[in-house]
């Protein structure tokens, strides 16, 4: 999107799919003849003056569908069209989740907002609005994946950092919010905003004075940023898009991103700067865009956003149960949103810290027999409260279903029957270590349940 396009300005509005939007219209398109098709796309090329919205909805598509293959159809679909949302109407504009404008504070933030919102919505599902929590499940991972191509973190050295194998934020809980010019880790510092004395900012430079790299360099003579001892840092930045007054926060913040001056860390995510930029920076146009579908880095941009796609599961799944105690939304997710899970494609993503753990000592049976106030058909985990192993079916009133998982003495086991839309029953275990047998009649819940729990020492 142009840069000077302006817009409304709700930061963090619940964009709702809307009849009529662009993602509606997108499925109803009349079919536009080839030759035609062809000017169009080598005028696109060749002009190169719209700025791309993010990795563009195929791509975004793509990566999300990939990195969910156990999901059930009908939400990864709302999760796929969520994500497509955030590149229609006023969220379009909104740098803080399309990891643009060095807003890094702002999307964190965003994220962090989201996540609540989600946990609420997987606790007590709206009648107005069922597929809520989903669909802002997938405003989160736009962003997320968008960081990959539209920073220096990916491009290959001296155009970027040049990382590899590792996520932006890997943590389990709500996103940390970084400090401007606070370190990320080794040498690598935030750029957010114009640096303060005696902090220095610029771009490096070749030998006849023009920009050789997107990675800024931070200069910090007292040793404020973390050591006593003087030190340069190297800077991490997103593109610049600024739309709106006071969006853009890479530095110089007071100046425009066409400025070509290595004092100008601002580098543009669409026009590309035409002076002082080196040819070989990222798309070879002096721009920070590696939205297209190449090889290369743009193959990296793509991988890295499919694995913190993965990871943003986890953190899901851990927060659930961090902001819910009550474990209704964890199960809710594992019981509903999980429509297969086997070897290939399993919830249980490897490489993450949701990977199937080391074996267990203890088998943990329960059996669960929902009362005629159930629904007609109620799923049924049974997972580890570290998500490290689960095991799911589903029950019918007034019938009897077991499940099995392996835990060690201390642990916790969630057994949860909750439907999609309406409350059900949750029951927890603490892995004893000797022998335990008990069955408990649970009326706490949206409906009763006789529970049959049977924990056998060293059978696992």
């Amino acid at each position: 999107m142009p840069d000077g396009r302006k817009t409304p300005w709700p930061p963090f509005a619940d964009n709702k799919p809307r009849r009529g939007s662009k993602m509606h219209a997108s499925r109803s398109k009349t079919a536009v003849p080839v030759g035609m098709a062809l000017s169009i796309l080598i005028a696109g090329m060749l002009g190169g003056m719209r700025e791309a919205p993010a990795f563009g909805s195929g791509i975004h598509e793509r990566i999300t569908r990939n990195a969910f293959p156990f999901m059930a159809g009908n939400v990864l679909d709302t999760i796929v069209a969520g994500n497509l949302d955030e590149d229609e109407d006023a969220a379009e504009n909104l740098a803080e989740r399309h990891a643009q404008n060095c807003r890094f504070r702002d999307s964190a933030a965003y994220i962090n907002l989201r996540y609540e919102e989600v946990v609420g919505a997987l606790r007590s599902p709206s009648a107005d609005d069922p597929n809520r929590a989903a669909r802002l499940f997938g405003h989160i991972l736009h962003g997320v994946q968008d960081f990959y191509s539209h920073s220096n973190w990916i491009p290959t050295p001296p155009q970027g950092l040049g990382i590899r194998g590792r996520l932006l934020d890997s943590g389990l809980g709500l996103w940390t919010l970084p400090t401007p010019y606070s370190i990320l880790f080794d040498d690598v510092a935030y750029v957010e905003g114009d640096a303060q004395k005696p902090l220095s900012v610029r771009l490096p430079v070749d030998a006849d004075g023009k920009v050789s790299s997107a990675v800024p360099i931070v200069r910090d003579p007292r040793g404020i940023i973390s050591t006593p001892q003087p030190r340069e840092y190297r800077g991490l930045m997103t593109s610049g898009a600024p739309r709106h007054p006071g969006d853009q926060r890479c530095p110089l913040v007071a100046e425009s991103c066409n400025i070509s001056s290595a004092e100008n860390v601002c580098l543009r995510h669409g026009d590309s700067r035409s002076e002082g930029t080196s040819s070989r920076n990222f798309d070879g146009a002096g721009r920070m865009n590696l939205d297209g579908g190449g090889d290369g880095d743009w193959a990296q941009a793509r991988h890295h956003a499919k694995l913190a796609t993965r990871h943003e599961w986890c953190r899901l799944l851990h927060l659930s149960r961090d902001l819910d105690p009550s474990y209704v939304a964890s199960g809710r997710l594992l019981g509903n949103w999980v429509g297969r899970d086997s070897a290939e494609n399993t919830l249980h993503i490897a490489g993450t810290p949701c990977q199937r753990g080391a074996s267990r000592s203890h088998l943990i049976e329960i059996t669960a027999t929902p009362s005629a106030s159930a629904p007609s058909v109620v799923p049924f985990v049974l997972f580890r409260s570290d998500f490290s192993s689960s095991a799911r079916t589903s029950v019918s009133r007034e019938s009897t279903k077991t499940l099995r998982v392996c835990g060690n003495p201390g642990e916790r086991l969630v057994a949860a029957l909750v439907p999609a839309r309406t409350p059900g029953a949750i029951h927890v275990v603490q892995v004893p270590a000797t022998a335990y047998s008990r069955t408990i009649r649970d009326h706490r819940g949206g409906f009763d349940v006789t529970f049959a729990v049977r924990v056998t020492p060293n059978a696992c």
